[in-house]
């Protein structure tokens, strides 16, 4: 066979898994809910350049797509196979027992007024990685769905414009009929007025927080009132949160959890789901969307899906090496270095974690030392953040990766550790003789106790030993993750709390506000008060957000409120076959799968491969 090669310089966006957590060790169920995360996924790193060469076979057919690059002409046909560990939630994602981030395949089936870019993602112009944890609303990387567009002629009123054309799937009783602007108003009435919704419980009545009125001006707009001050926050929870159900369907069957009764107008159509064993989906012949980088396509490209839900590891991987699961998630570098042994023909990608392992102290009780900077930095000082890269990980770790996820969609917002400030960069060394003195500045000649609560032990270890070389004797509490969330959700926490911190979430900057219960320090900062203030108002301008952040991260990190670990890189490994994506898992603000929509399946390389012909 003729093949000719061409030479790229290559950076290698790094792709997150789909069933990895970003936060590290000691990440407990509490933040898992909170940012998300049933499905455990990190972000994204760029590598060094390194020179490799590209084979093109003269006999594959190849296009230029929009953002300017040589591809393979995407194909139609095959089934794309995967795993999870434990079974989906629910599909129907106002029921309080599946909100939003946990009814992932809505995503497959459905659409939002809004979605992600995937233009602007890896396989296009590379500003995105779509590889967050969910993550938050990125405005600047959005684009009209279900809608056309939107505007805001006051500071209480939000209009949509419905995009026509678009039909509900063909089963009854939508029978494939067209959607307007009352199916969206059914929709976010149900969203934001269901008593135990998600969003009913995040943007209270009782509050003055949830939309006053829902109204279709006529067949094609939307007009949402709201409150002033919740007017972005409901833009951007309406924009790409709320799945579009069919009307008829939730009224004749009560909700949209059955196959019968989950009617979208997605690229997929779920038809049939065994518990705790599979789900299936099959190609909506129907479906309105083209694939903005090749216009002329409608999607999606493959002819279904299947979930298989696999919790034992060996069975997982077994089947991932015969190629019967197609993607897989790798938490260990052993089991990598492995996959790379047996399976060279694989690809894969180092995965930067988009949070880490963290230890809030309470900052609130005057009983406890940690007010005094002195104590804080001696904790920070005390602890060999380098030997746990060598030596815990290694070598395999990031010494930063929160508050800001150091990944393409926060470009400009954060701050690389070598041009921080040199008191900043001290907090990520090894001085356990300053530490010692540090101590005895401020009183505790002698160290102090304290305790530790957490749901698993993770670096603790480590942190005990190292403490207990300048005098702090850590005591380790172990307990549950619920109990453990039940305790800081409420803020009883009696000293120190380890766990997970999320890189992603940095916009609503949970960890610092007063008035947020992930405030488990009980930060009280004035001068990020009134900062806060006029960041949450500048949510459409994201220039000025990264702007304001690069600002103000390097000032609250030097106080050491709190004490950030490296956190591991994760490993994630594919079947060549897959293709026009490199392991996107989010393409947009909680749209865990909506990357199946774009992907293709080269089925000729799968078969010759391993003979497998689905």
């Amino acid at each position: 066979m003729n093949k000719k090669i061409v030479w790229i310089a290559v950076s290698c966006l790094m792709v997150v898994s789909l069933l990895v957590t970003s936060c590290g060790d000691g990440v407990t169920d509490e933040e898992e809910d909170i940012n998300g995360e049933e499905e455990d996924i990190n972000g994204e790193v760029e590598e060094e350049e390194e020179e490799e060469e590209e084979v093109v076979d003269d006999d594959k057919d190849m296009v230029v797509n929009t953002a300017g690059k040589l591809v393979e002409r995407p194909r139609y046909g095959g089934e794309y196979h995967l795993s999870r560990t434990s079974d989906i939630r629910g599909f129907d994602d106002v029921l309080p027992s599946s909100p939003q981030y946990m009814t992932n395949t809505l995503s497959l089936t459905h659409d939002e007024l809004y979605t992600g870019d995937w233009a602007r993602g890896p396989q296009g112009t590379g500003e995105a990685g779509w590889n967050l944890n969910y993550g938050p609303y990125f405005p600047h990387l959005e684009v009209p769905c279900l809608a056309t567009g939107y505007e805001m002629p006051d500071d209480e009123t939000i209009i949509w414009h419905i995009r026509q054309g678009i039909h509900f799937q063909d089963k009854p009783p939508a029978n494939g009929r067209e959607l307007n602007a009352h199916d969206i108003v059914y929709n976010l009435r149900r969203a934001y007025w269901t008593e135990g919704s998600f969003l009913y419980n995040t943007y209270r009545e009782d509050r003055g927080e949830s939309p006053s009125s829902i109204e279709a001006i006529d067949d094609w707009t939307v007009e949402m009132k709201v409150p002033p001050a919740r007017q972005i926050p409901l833009l951007f929870a309406t924009n790409d949160y709320i799945a579009i159900q069919c009307p008829e369907a939730i009224e004749q069957y009560g909700d949209a959890n059955t196959v019968e009764s989950c009617i979208g107008t997605g690229a997929f159509i779920w038809t049939d789901y065994v518990a705790v064993s599979s789900i299936t989906f099959e190609r909506n012949p129907d479906y309105w969307m083209t694939n903005p980088l090749h216009p002329e396509d409608q999607l999606p490209y493959i002819d279904g899906v299947k979930i298989f839900v696999i919790p034992d590891t060996s069975t997982a991987l077994a089947a991932f090496r015969t190629g019967k699961i197609e993607t897989r998630s790798i938490t260990e570098t052993d089991e990598w270095q492995d996959m790379l042994h047996t399976n060279p023909e694989l690809s894969w990608k180092r995965i930067q974690p988009t949070g880490c392992a963290t230890i809030w102290m309470r900052l609130d009780k005057p009983e406890l030392p940690y007010d005094d900077i002195r104590v804080r930095q001696a904790l920070y000082y005390a602890i060999d953040h380098q030997a746990i890269i060598d030596d815990y990980y290694n070598g395999e770790a990031e010494m930063i990766t929160a508050p800001v996820a150091q990944i393409p969609e926060f470009e400009g917002w954060w701050t690389p550790l070598e041009e921080y400030s040199e008191d900043i960069q001290k907090l990520f060394g090894y001085y356990p003789d300053e530490a010692i003195e540090l101590l005895a500045d401020a009183g505790y000649p002698d160290g102090f106790n304290c305790t530790v609560l957490a749901s698993s032990e993770g670096l603790l270890p480590i942190v005990k030993d190292n403490w207990a070389k300048v005098n702090v004797n850590a005591e380790i509490e172990i307990k549950t993750s619920p109990v453990v969330s039940s305790i800081t959700m409420r803020g009883q926490h009696e000293d120190m709390y380890y766990g997970g911190e999320s890189g992603e979430v940095v916009l609503k900057c949970h960890f610092w506000r007063t008035d947020s219960y992930l405030n488990y320090s009980m930060i009280d900062n004035a001068e990020f008060n009134e900062w806060f203030k006029e960041f949450e108002l500048s949510m459409l301008d994201w220039d000025k957000m990264g702007n304001m952040m690069k600002e103000m991260e390097p000032k609250m990190r030097a106080q050491a409120y709190c004490i950030r670990f490296p956190a591991p890189y994760r490993y994630y490994m594919w079947w060549p076959w897959l293709k026009s994506w490199s392991g996107e898992t989010n393409p947009g603000y909680y749209n865990v799968y909506k990357q199946m929509n774009y992907m293709w399946i080269d089925t000729e390389l799968r078969e010759e491969l391993t003979g497998l012909t689905r």
